[in-house]
């Protein structure tokens, strides 16, 4: 399977591909996702060294929390998007460094109703990776 970049745009491809699967095949990846989020992160975008270092550094609370949510959008087909900072160009950080990297992870629900439309609910999750400290 192709790699995308860790990019908003990169995420949406990415999505639109898995939801254009068999049903089959979407909850094999759903599954997979679910049981080894930082592994289909790592199988499905192009990451460098820092990255792959990062990734294998979050809290286990958090990859718990994303592999679950991801599970559950990714295997009902619902938008799963990517909203990330520009990071400023810096010199390579010290060894130990922390650069600031926040990573926050939301759920949007919606529901409504009226009359002529009936009841409507929607439900979106939504990544950010956005920097403490900018440049």
């Amino acid at each position: 399977m192709e790699k995308f970049p860790l990019s908003t745009s990169g995420l949406q491809d990415l999505i639109s591909e898995m939801h254009a699967l068999p049903d089959a095949q979407l909850g094999q990846q759903a599954e997979s996702i679910g049981n080894d989020f930082s592994a289909w992160i790592i199988e499905h975008f192009i990451l460098d060294e820092s990255q792959i270092n990062f990734l294998h550094a979050i809290d286990e609370r958090f990859i718990a929390r994303a592999a679950t949510d991801c599970k559950y959008f990714l295997g009902n087909r619902l938008p799963i998007s990517l909203v990330k900072e520009a990071q400023a160009q810096r010199a390579e950080p010290e060894e130990g460094e922390d650069r600031g990297k926040l990573l926050d992870l939301d759920k949007k629900t919606s529901s409504s109703f009226s009359a002529a439309n009936g009841f409507a609910s929607s439900e979106e999750l939504i990544f950010t990776i956005s920097y403490q400290n900018p440049v």
